[in-house]
């Protein structure tokens, strides 16, 4: 890896619209965290359809992200 190399998650903090969403859900805490990487870089609508396809309909993160994205986008 390159020396100026910054992971995402580090270079900014997810709004506190986002973290409220995440924190309120019923999703396991490797869910939650992946959720909070996630939402650096995606909408609060997006985060809300993903944790109600893994609540609801069962689905992994990889699925409900796709699905996320299909239907609303990033």
């Amino acid at each position: 890896m390159p020396y100026h190399y910054s992971p995402k998650n580090m270079d900014k903090l997810p709004s506190k619209m986002k973290i409220n969403i995440i924190n309120k859900s019923s999703l396991h805490a490797s869910q939650k965290r992946a959720m909070m990487r996630h939402a650096n870089h995606h909408t609060a609508k997006h985060l809300n359809m993903m944790i109600k396809l893994m609540i609801n309909k069962k689905m992994t993160f990889r699925q409900s992200h796709m699905q996320a994205s299909k239907k609303i986008g990033k």
